[in-house]
């Protein structure tokens, strides 16, 4: 295996249709373009994405967005390796599977810095759980095979010294299904999840946060150092064949992280649509408040984050181990760099 340097259905959201997109004075070549989400539209993963849309910023910068969302990060791939969605918004991890499998794929926008997964142990179970050498013999719900929150699953029971063989994992999905999905088995010992279901499962004390990743710390202590989560990728053909639309969805979610690091938590809850809050605004605003932190402030893939993760990736996955990855080659910097030279 070669570790190169890193260099540099659905829920469906559909925007008013842009005219005369312009970019730096030149046309798009692509003014409608679907991005698939993987996950549901409150999942907080996703916020930079659907508030870009809710803000108008795909709109201003001459795009047609259409969000298209799906309960698992599979799903949102397939869709684009269908032809059906342009762009997946989801885990970069999944660029390096990808091109394991022969297919480049590049992250173009990276918006978030912490993985933001968690890992609750159920109530019935927390009073008897002291490390994650518990896990062992246990079944633990993700939201889905391949998913990011299987591979956070995966290094934790690594860092305790177990195999991925060594616990059984069951698909629950993300958002509401999980939650559901949580809230009648009792069969899971814990869940491997994100928010919105892990701060509404918490706060109704339906588990116990063991691990957590939504924070520098947390991430660190799992994933070794810098990481690369959630981000804009596509088939490095469609980014070759479209740079002025790809550069238009750069200056749009670029826009987007510079207004939410400045924005209030209730700023921000003003421009998603109300059903979010799933009838219990307080769910969503300490949710909110929780994950914050991990959106990325630029948009930019830190220099030993594609590194870091592809280490994590190797100690579990023989798929990768086996394969010659060059990790500068599944993300490009250039259109972010675009964007905020644009912005200043």
């Amino acid at each position: 295996m070669r570790i190169a340097r890193a260099a540099s259905a659905a829920c469906v959201f559909i925007a008013s249709v842009a005219t005369a997109p312009l970019v730096s004075g030149q046309t798009v070549e692509k003014a409608k373009v679907v991005i698939a989400v993987s996950g549901p539209p409150a999942q907080i993963y996703f916020l930079s994405v659907v508030l870009a849309k809710t803000l108008g910023y795909f709109d201003q910068a001459g795009v047609n967005v259409e969000l298209q969302h799906f309960n698992a990060g599979s799903k949102a791939l397939e869709s684009v390796l269908g032809g059906s969605a342009d762009f997946v918004a989801g885990a970069y991890e999944n660029t390096v599977r990808m091109q394991a499998k022969g297919q480049s794929m590049q992250s173009v926008v990276l918006y978030g810095r912490y993985p933001q997964n968690v890992l609750g142990i159920s109530k019935a179970q927390a009073a008897n759980y002291k490390s994650p050498a518990d896990l062992k013999g246990k079944t633990i719900g993700i939201t889905g095979p391949g998913s990011a929150t299987q591979t956070f699953l995966n290094l934790i029971l690594a860092n305790a010294g177990l195999q991925p063989s060594d616990v059984t994992t069951i698909t629950i999905g993300a958002g509401p299904v999980a939650v559901a999905a949580m809230k009648r088995s009792g069969e899971l010992y814990a869940i491997s999840n994100l928010d919105l279901a892990i701060t509404e499962l918490t706060m109704a004390g339906d588990i116990v946060v063991a691990v957590d990743s939504r924070t520098a710390e947390g991430t660190r202590a799992v994933y070794g150092g810098e990481y690369a989560s959630g981000c804009l990728y596509a088939p490095s053909a469609f980014l070759n064949r479209n740079p002025n639309t790809v550069q238009a969805i750069a200056n749009a979610m670029v826009r987007t992280l510079k207004w939410m690091a400045t924005a209030t938590p209730d700023e921000i809850i003003a421009k998603v649509p109300a059903d979010f809050y799933q009838h219990n605004k307080a769910v969503y605003r300490q949710a909110l408040l929780n994950n914050l932190p991990s959106f990325s402030r630029d948009g930019l893939m830190p220099s030993e984050a594609p590194n870091n993760m592809l280490k994590a990736m190797v100690r579990f996955d023989p798929n990768i181990a086996k394969s010659d990855i060059d990790v500068s080659a599944t993300y490009d910097n250039r259109f972010v760099e675009k964007a905020l030279q644009g912005s200043k």
